[in-house]
C-alpha cells in the first residue's frame, strides 16, 4: 500500500490569494502522494476550493479567532503525527511556532505577503517587530512566494538569513485554462459602443491595490476631449468596496465604471476587455500579470514590489506607484497603439504559459516537502534550492 507523506496545512486568513494556492499548488499530479488535512476558520468559498482536491484528507474548522486556531493546532498535533505543518501567510505561521516545537513537527512557512517600511512604528511597532522576527526564526524554512519577498523578508529580518532557511519558490498558475480563446463580450453587457476604451480592474478594494490612483487617472482621462471615450470593468470584491462606489458617486465618475459579480472564468473576463490595469502599491508575487499575460491581454501596471519581478521581460506599460498621471500617460499609449500593444501580448502568450506554469511551483514546494520531512533533515539542505 503506498505510504502518503501527511501535512497538516494551516491558515488564519484563506483568502482570495491562498484558496487559490492550495487550488493550484496542492491540485499538480506531482502532489498525489501528499495526505493534506487543512485547519482554518470555518470557510464556504474555501470548503468549494477543498472538494477539488484529490488528495484532501480533511478539514478542521474552528472559530475565527487565533485562539481557537492555536488550541484546535495544538490538539491536533498532539493527537495525530504529521510529518510537516505547511503554514500559509505570517499569522499563521507564527500562531504555529509553539505547537510545532512542543510536537517535534517540522514547520514550513509560505509566506503571502511583504513588510512594508512605516509598518514598525513607535515603541510598540518597535517590539512588535522584535517578536515577530523571533518567532519567524523558530520554522524549519520560511517560503516566501517570490524573490521580490524573499528579498524584503531578509532586509526586515537579516538575522532570518543565518538562522532558519529561506528559500523562495515563485508563484505560478494553471496555464492551460488561460490559453483558451474565449471571450466574454463585455462591452455588450454594458451597453458600450465599439470604440470605448475598456480597461479591467480585477483587484480587491483594499489601499494596497491603488484603485483611488485608477478613479484619479480617469477623472484626469476625462478632462481631455481628444482621448476616446474610457470605461472601467471591476471584478474586484471585498474590502472598502462601498466606501469606494461612494467615492465615484461623489466625484460624478460613477457612469465611467461598472461592477461586475465574481466570476470563476477569468480567461474569458481577461480577455473581455482592451487591458488589464493594475495600480497595485505592493504585492508579494501576483497572479494576475500572469494570467493576463497568458491569456494575451495588454497589461498596464506599477512598478511596486512583487509586480516589478513578475512583469520583468514581458510586453507590459510600467508607471510609477501612486501616480495617476503616468498612468493617463500609459492609457493614452494604449490608445495611440493598441494594435501594436495586442500582437505583442498575443505573442507572448506561450512564453508566458512556459515561465509561469504552477507545475514548476508545485514540483519546487514536493521537494521542499520530501526535504524537510527527511529525518534529521531540520529542513537545512535546500538554502540555495528551489528558486526559479
Amino acid at each position: 500500500m503506498r505510504e502518503y507523506k501527511k501535512v497538516l496545512v494551516f491558515a488564519r486568513h484563506p483568502s482570495g490569494g491562498i484558496r487559490t494556492y492550495f487550488r493550484y499548488v496542492y491540485g499538480q499530479p506531482c502532489m498525489a502522494d501528499i495526505a493534506f488535512t487543512f485547519l482554518t476558520p470555518a470557510s464556504s468559498a474555501l470548503d468549494s476550493v477543498l472538494s477539488t482536491l484529490n488528495n484532501n484528507r480533511g478539514h478542521v474548522t474552528t472559530e475565527d479567532s487565533s485562539f481557537s486556531l492555536f488550541w484546535a493546532l495544538l490538539k491536533n498535533l498532539l493527537t495525530a503525527r504529521f510529518d510537516l505543518i505547511h503554514s500559509h501567510g505570517f499569522t499563521a505561521g507564527i500562531l504555529a511556532a509553539i505547537p510545532a516545537r512542543l510536537s517535534g513537527t517540522t514547520h514550513i512557512i509560505t509566506t503571502h505577503d511583504v513588510f512594508l517600511d512605516n509598518q514598525f512604528k513607535g515603541w510598540k511597532g518597535r517590539l512588535k517587530r522584535w517578536l515577530i522576527g523571533r518567532f519567524l526564526a523558530l520554522a524549519d524554512t520560511i517560503n516566501p512566494v517570490g524573490e521580490d519577498a524573499r528579498d524584503n523578508l531578509i532586509k526586515t529580518y537579516p538575522h532570518l538569513d543565518m538562522q532558519a532557511n529561506v528559500v523562495a519558490i515563485r508563484n505560478g498558475i494553471e496555464t492551460s485554462a488561460f490559453l483558451l480563446d474565449e471571450r466574454r463580450n463585455l462591452r455588450n453587457e454594458v451597453g458600450l459602443d465599439a470604440d470605448v476604451l475598456l480597461l479591467g480592474f480585477f483587484g480587491r478594494f483594499m489601499a494596497q491595490k491603488g484603485f483611488r490612483t485608477l478613479v484619479d487617472a480617469v477623472e484626469e482621462w476625462n478632462k481631455d476631449s481628444e482621448n476616446r471615450s474610457l470605461h472601467i470593468a471591476c471584478f474586484g470584491w471585498g474590502g472598502f468596496i462601498r466606501e469606494e462606489q461612494a467615492n465615484l458617486k461623489a466625484r460624478n465618475l460613477d457612469s465611467f465604471f461598472h461592477f461586475f459579480p465574481a466570476t470563476d472564468e477569468m480567461n474569458k473576463a481577461l480577455r473581455g476587455v482592451d487591458a488589464v490595469v493594475m495600480p497595485s502599491r505592493w504585492e508579494a508575487c501576483p497572479l494576475l500579470p500572469m494570467e493576463a499575460f497568458v491569456a494575451g491581454v495588454p497589461l498596464l501596471a506599477t512598478d511596486c514590489i512583487g509586480l516589478k519581478e513578475v512583469t520583468k521581460d514581458t510586453p507590459v506599460l510600467r508607471f510609477p506607484v501612486d501616480d495617476s498621471g503616468s498612468l493617463v500617460a500609459a492609457i493614452k499609449l494604449l490608445q495611440k497603439d493598441c494594435d501594436s500593444l495586442n500582437s505583442k501580448a498575443r505573442a507572448f502568450r506561450k512564453i508566458a504559459a512556459e515561465r509561469f506554469d504552477v507545475c514548476s511551483t508545485s514540483s519546487s514546494l514536493k521537494k521542499l516537502f520530501i526535504a524537510n520531512s527527511s529525518e534529521n533533515s531540520k529542513g537545512r539542505f535546500l538554502r540555495n534550492s528551489g528558486k526559479h
